[in-house]
């Protein structure tokens, strides 16, 4: 992890960032091809493997994204990831002179992307893909169940995986501040609906003290 290593704002652990990667699939993949940028909103599945701990991230574009195209021919991108995040108020402060801040958890990959076009690929994207946003729900859906449909519409998307070249991090949750200003972000974040937000500071926290 080398981003913005000059401040304290590292995750408190290695599987944070595959926690958020879990918790927060929905990623913006950018790519840049003869001075042109492009950048597609797309949920991607990080995997690792168990012995190398080599890790890639599994998606698809669809077929009609011109960034298809262009990681053809330039297939160096970046993955960011946006998990918890929100906005700090001075005005719920004891101590009114604390300036406001914002608080986030952000991951940016450099990846280098294979196309894998096809149908194998296409079906095992997809079963990934399904099999984790489904898992929380009773009797979680399969591609499988589309029938013939399916391979109709698998000929409009893309698979591709993803290795993971370079990850930077910054897991920015209140460090450093004193534990007045903590306690009053936590009661502000609880009255208006911070929740989220002050899940993750107070996580961080807990694996700090852990480690």
């Amino acid at each position: 992890m080398s981003m913005y290593e000059q401040l304290p704002f590292q995750p408190a652990n290695a599987g944070e960032i595959d926690r958020l990667v879990a918790d927060f699939p929905l990623a913006t993949l950018v790519s840049a091809n003869d001075g042109r940028m492009l950048a597609t909103p797309l949920p991607l599945i990080l995997q690792r493997d168990a012995n190398s701990g080599e890790a890639r991230l599994i998606g698809h574009l669809s077929r009609r994204n011109p960034q298809f195209a262009m990681l053809q021919r330039q297939p160096r991108a970046l993955a960011t990831f946006t998990g918890a995040q929100g906005y700090i108020a001075s005005s719920w402060m004891s101590n009114r002179r604390y300036a406001p801040t914002w608080n986030y958890e952000f991951l940016q990959f450099e990846l280098h992307v294979t196309i894998e076009d096809t149908p194998e690929a296409t079906l095992r994207a997809l079963e990934l893909l399904s099999a984790h946003v489904e898992a929380p729900y009773p009797r979680p859906w399969q591609p499988s169940e589309m029938g013939p449909r399916f391979a109709q519409l698998a000929q409009y998307i893309v698979p591709f995986s993803a290795r993971i070249l370079d990850t930077r991090a910054q897991f920015k949750l209140g460090q450093g501040d004193p534990a007045d200003a903590r306690e009053d972000a936590y009661a502000g974040l609880a009255r208006y609906g911070g929740h989220q937000l002050a899940a993750a500071m107070r996580r961080h926290e807990e694996l700090v003290r852990a480690s």
